[in-house]
C-alpha cells in the first residue's frame, strides 16, 4: 500500500494502522499523523515539484527522517533553495562587498526569495498537491512572521499536543552552502511500525549531518556569545540535537573534517554576520557551546517545555550541557593542533 492508497481507507482502518504504529514507536496519534503529512510533503517535492533539482533537504528533520541521529520529532521542512533559480549567478552572492552593501544584497535577495514563494511555489504546489491526492481544499500561505516560511494547515484526524505545532513549516530560503550532500531514502513512521503493508520509500536529496552538525556547534557558540538577554525560544533542541549526534560516529567525523566547519564559519559570516557571535574565536580554539548562567536557566525551561517532542531518551538539561562542555574541551584540543589554521589563530 502507498500513501495515496492509505489516505482513500475508511476513517476506521486508518486508525487501527495509526494505533498500531503508536503502539509499536511510542509516539502520541498526532506525531504519527504529522509526520505522515511531512513525508507526503517531501515526497511531492523530491519526485514531482516543478524545482525539485533546486531544492536541498536540511536541518533537524533530516537528522531525524534520513540518519536517525535524534529521537525528537522535527516538525518542520527546511529547504536549501539554489540562488539561480531567482536569477543570480552561482558565484555572484560570494563577491565582496561592504558591510552595507552586503547587507542591502542579502535584504533584496531574500524579498525576491519571499516573492518567488508567494507568486511562483505556492501556486504550484497546491494545485500540484490537490490533483495528486485527489483533494481540492489543500492550502498553503506565507508565514506572517517569517515571509520565507510556507505553512500547510494539514488535515488532522487527531487532537494535537501543545507543544506540536498545528502547521507544517515549510522553510525555503536560497541564503545557505548545502554542501556536501547525498541522496538517501526515508519511510514515514506507518511504513516502519507495518512493513508488510507499507512498502513505499521516499527518496530526498539531502545535506551531509556533518556539515548540519557543524552549523549546529556555531549556533551554539553564538548563543554562548549573547550579549543581550534576547534569547530565541525553542532553540534547546540544538543543544539536544548536539548531544545526541555526539553519541553517533559524527563525533569522530568532527575531528577530522575541519574543512567544512570552516567553511561553514565563513558562511556565517558573510551571510548571517553577528557582531557578537564571535565566530573567528573558533580558530583560536576559543569555541563555547555551554552559554551562561541566565542563558541556561532559560534554555532549560525551554527544553522541559518542549520534551514531549523526544519520543527516544529523555535525558536532562544538565546532563547535555556536562555532555558539550566535554566535547568542548575536546575539540579545542584538536583545533590547538590544526596546522591549516596556524595563520588565523591570532
Amino acid at each position: 500500500m502507498n500513501i495515496k492508497k492509505f489516505l482513500k481507507l475508511p476513517a476506521e482502518k486508518r486508525k487501527r494502522i495509526y494505533n498500531n504504529t503508536v503502539k509499536k514507536l511510542k509516539v502520541s496519534p498526532a506525531v504519527v499523523e504529522k509526520d505522515l503529512w511531512v513525508c507526503i510533503l517531501l515526497n511531492y517535492l523530491f519526485t514531482n515539484f516543478k524545482y525539485k533539482d533546486a531544492i536541498i533537504f536540511k536541518g533537524g528533520t533530516s537528522l531525524s527522517k534520513v540518519y536517525n541521529l535524534i529521537e525528537r520529532f522535527s516538525e518542520d521542512i527546511d529547504l536549501a533553495l539554489n540562488w539561480e533559480v531567482l536569477g543570480y549567478p552561482q558565484k555572484e552572492p560570494y563577491e565582496a562587498r561592504s558591510y552595507t552593501k552586503q547587507e542591502k544584497y542579502l535584504d533584496k535577495l531574500n524579498e525576491n526569495t519571499s516573492e518567488f514563494l508567494k507568486n511562483e511555489v505556492i501556486p504550484v504546489i497546491e494545485s500540484d498537491l490537490n490533483s495528486l491526492l485527489k483533494n481540492t481544499n489543500l492550502k498553503f500561505y506565507i508565514d506572517a512572521k517569517n515571509p520565507q516560511s510556507i505553512l500547510f494547515d494539514y488535515p488532522k484526524e487527531y487532537d494535537l499536543d501543545p507543544s506540536i505545532l498545528s502547521v507544517i513549516k515549510l522553510e525555503i530560503g536560497a541564503v545557505a552552502e548545502p554542501i556536501p550532500f547525498e541522496e538517501k531514502e526515508i519511510s514515514t513512521y506507518i511504513s516502519q511500525a507495518n512493513p508488510q503493508s507499507f512498502l513505499e520509500k521516499i527518496s530526498v536529496r539531502v545535506v551531509d549531518p556533518i556539515r548540519t552538525f557543524y552549523e549546529k556547534i556555531a549556533i551554539l557558540h553564538k548563543e554562548a556569545n549573547r550579549t543581550s538577554a534576547n534569547y530565541p525560544n525553542r532553540y534547546s533542541r540544538h543543544y539536544y540535537d548536539v548531544y545526541k549526534m555526539l553519541q553517533s560516529n559524527l563525533k569522530q567525523r568532527s575531528f577530522q573534517n575541519l574543512e567544512i566547519l570552516e567553511s561553514v564559519i565563513e558562511f556565517l559570516k558573510k551571510f548571517y554576520r553577528a557582531n557578537f557571535a564571535k565566530y573567528d574565536d573558533i580558530y583560536q580554539a576559543k569555541l563555547k557551546l555551554v552559554p551562561s548562567t541566565e542563558a541556561i536557566d532559560f534554555f532549560k525551561n525551554d527544553y522541559n517545555q518542549t520534551k514531549s517532542m523526544i519520543f527516544g531518551e529523555q535525558v536532562s538539561f544538565d546532563e547535555i550541557l556536562k555532555t558539550l562542555q566535554a566535547y568542548e574541551n575536546e575539540l579545542n584540543l584538536i583545533i590547538k593542533s590544526f596546522d591549516k589554521w596556524s595563520d588565523k589563530a591570532i
